[in-house]
């Protein structure tokens, strides 16, 4: 197993050599990163390619960690919506649904055993929070660029797996993953701030760091919150 530093964090992959004309990354389910190269390529530049990624790598273990802790379902344990941390209820019931108290969350299931109605749920959960809050966010973060997108951009809402947004300026579209329905709003805002100054900047520069930090002063904190740091 093979591994690199990046931001204070380790990141361990698997190497596989092997004739391909490309330096190839992937990401198991199991959070395994692998990594396919040519026997030819240096292990410098294999290094210098996982760094260059390294970012992405780290969102989409956060994430998958994230979905293992969720995915046990069991009752009493905790869930995270919007930054509150809620009681799991799981409920016998003639159907599959869902209610939010005020400290609690119950699950209503045909079959409370059934890991894979719960996961259902659990993103229809989810899925719901984020068509009722990122659009507000949207709007409320919109102001600074009004000059720059003429119109506020259109929403789409995915289960993205190695992001939390991403943009297409010239197709004035944003892309927020759903997931990030668990995390406050201050830290969802953080990730709509970071997509909006895209439509300014198409990289990650110090001109575009500078401006997240002047409209998103506060990104730093939420960037940790999302590596788990």
């Amino acid at each position: 197993m093979e591994s690199i530093e990046f931001n204070e964090r380790k990141i361990e992959y698997s190497l596989i050599r092997k004739n391909v004309k490309n330096i190839n990354l992937r990401i198991k389910r199991d959070g395994l990163v692998v990594v396919s190269a040519s026997p030819i390529v240096p292990k410098g530049i294999i290094d210098c390619f996982v760094s260059d990624n390294a970012e992405k790598i780290l969102s989409a273990i956060d994430r998958i960690e994230l979905q293992k802790s969720a995915n046990t379902f069991e009752n009493g344990s905790t869930i995270k919506l919007l930054g509150k941390s809620y009681r799991l209820v799981l409920e016998e019931s003639s159907i599959n649904s869902c209610f939010i108290g005020e400290d609690d969350i119950t699950f209503y299931l045909k079959d409370v055993d059934n890991s894979e109605i719960k996961q259902n749920i659990y993103n229809t959960l989810l899925k719901n929070t984020a068509s009722v809050v990122f659009p507000r966010l949207i709007e409320e973060c919109y102001q600074p660029f009004k000059n720059i997108c003429k119109t506020t951009p259109i929403l789409k809402i995915k289960d993205l797996k190695s992001q939390w947004g991403n943009c297409y300026h010239k197709r004035n579209l944003i892309t927020l993953n759903l997931r990030l329905s668990v995390y406050d709003l201050n830290v969802i805002k953080s990730v709509v701030y970071h997509e909006y100054c895209h439509f300014v900047y198409q990289n990650h520069s110090k001109d575009f760091y500078n401006l997240l930090s002047k409209v998103c002063p506060y990104w730093k904190e939420c960037d940790k919150i999302l590596k788990n740091k």
